[in-house]
């Protein structure tokens, strides 16, 4: 566990847990308003049960890649407070980096304008 008391809150659960965070993002949304996170893949069964169980529906998923021979390494996962169960789209993988090295095309234009630093 890191020692900074910021990183600990931030990547260990330390402060709150995820399904603190699904269950307050339920009470906040609106109906049909949408919930996205960002999280590492061995955590998706727990985050999938906790958006159900807390009336958000799992509806996009997203897995990230360093590269094309990398597992991935997080995915990013959309829900629906209240939405219609099933119907949960799988999207193409996001690869970060190209077979180069370099930032992939799609990553570059997710940069956007801020994509000159990065290059």
């Amino acid at each position: 566990m890191n020692p900074a008391e910021s990183h600990k809150i931030a990547r260990h659960e330390y402060a709150c847990t995820v399904d603190d965070i699904i269950r307050t993002a339920a009470k906040l949304l609106n109906f049909s308003g949408r919930f996205c996170l960002c999280q590492r893949p061995e955590r998706l069964s727990d985050i999938i049960s906790s958006m159900r169980r807390h009336n958000i529906e799992p509806k996009r998923l997203r897995f990230v890649q360093q590269r094309v021979n990398k597992p991935p390494k997080l995915f990013l996962i959309e829900g629906r407070r209240g939405g219609r169960p099933n119907g949960l789209i799988v999207e193409p993988v996001l690869f970060i980096e190209d077979e180069r090295g370099g930032l992939s095309q799609e990553m570059i234009n997710i940069y956007g304008a801020y994509k000159e630093e990065y290059l």
